[in-house]
């Protein structure tokens, strides 16, 4: 956490103590010494002090059955939470616990971000490798030389962890966040980011780019649907059918959606813009390479291989068997007429 938005944060911190201290003293508990202590040494130096034991104010509060008004339910405030650690949070919240005070699960207080103001790195890679970089460094605790290598494709060896580490550094999370949603699933990182608010607004944003499950569904069911309509199964492992045909590959599919996007390579049409719900995540998919060149099945290059292209664009690309067009080429017909 920046040093003034810390500091501002303990001066809120201080506020809400002595309004808990005014509200307790309506009720009939009046903390004279509390106030005292805040006065002198201020509200955040103090509940670092009597987090570590029960107080007679703690007690007599339990007393009156206004737990909420102690120091340690003030703490456990969200907003509170990015000054304490893990361990001061889990006290506070025993100790309530232990005298039938009820609060949040605060199984998750995520380290304060430190945004290092450096983009180079962050806006040379694209989103969903970005994406990639957080959930194996949060998740999977991979080291940011790991990340260089495994993710961003780097070679090994010679990478020293620095472009990952980058855009780690640029998002705001430092060494204190390897690992730190180790065994939690997508959906569930995802949550506990959108609870924090704003600062992890461009994390969740990108995470989300990871979460296929609607994008892969909607593949597979077009796939199914061209499959019987050709019938016939059709790209990447060589099928014999009629004739010699390639069975579409899902991944590949889904992979070049995500790096070019739903709108046509060539014109620029967009299915959802169209035609609603219907045309949700639907585009195809054009070879760069036709597939009925190929004498067999290889690895195909999402970005470099695969453009998506809308119904009309593609069959004019393939519309004369012996005179395939490039879509550059379909893009200066166009801009042509």
């Amino acid at each position: 956490m920046a040093e003034e938005q810390n500091k501002q944060l303990q001066n809120e911190l201080h506020k809400a103590l002595l309004e808990a201290a005014r509200s307790a003293k309506s009720i009939g508990y009046n903390p004279t010494k509390f106030n005292q202590m805040i006065a002198t040494e201020g509200g955040y130096i103090v509940t670092k002090k009597l987090i570590h034991k029960t107080s007679t104010g703690f007690e007599k509060l339990w007393k009156l059955n206004r737990l909420d008004l102690s120091t340690e339910a003030v703490i456990l405030q969200k907003k509170f939470k990015p000054l304490f650690t893990k361990e001061e949070l889990e006290t506070a919240k025993t100790r309530l616990s232990e005298f039938g005070y009820e609060v949040e699960d605060i199984s998750f207080v995520l380290p304060p971000l430190q945004p290092s103001g450096r983009e180079r790195e962050f806006i040379d890679y694209e989103d969903y490798l970005k994406a990639k970089v957080i959930f194996e460094h949060l998740v999977n605790g991979l080291t940011h030389r790991e990340l260089d290598e495994s993710v961003l494709s780097l070679e090994k060896g010679k990478s020293k962890g620095l472009q990952s580490m980058n855009i780690l550094h640029y998002l705001g999370m430092k060494a204190d966040y390897k690992g730190v949603f180790e065994g939690k699933e997508l959906n569930e990182v995802l949550d506990i980011l959108t609870e924090q608010g704003k600062e992890f607004e461009e994390s969740v944003r990108l995470l989300t780019l990871l979460d296929d499950k609607d994008l892969i569904h909607n593949i597979n069911s077009d796939l199914e649907a061209e499959q019987v309509e050709e019938g016939h199964g059709i790209e990447g492992n060589v099928k014999y059918y009629y004739g010699k045909r390639y069975e579409r590959d899902s991944k590949n599919r889904r992979l070049a959606i995500k790096k070019h996007g739903l709108n046509c390579y060539v014109c620029g049409f967009n299915f959802e813009e169209v035609y609603g719900e219907r045309g949700t995540d639907f585009i195809e998919i054009h070879h760069v390479k036709p597939l009925s060149t190929l004498e067999e099945a290889i690895k195909i290059n999402p970005e470099t291989d695969l453009v998506p292209l809308c119904a009309n664009c593609h069959r004019m690309v393939h519309r004369r068997k012996d005179d395939v067009l490039s879509v550059e080429q379909l893009k200066s017909l166009i801009k042509g007429k």
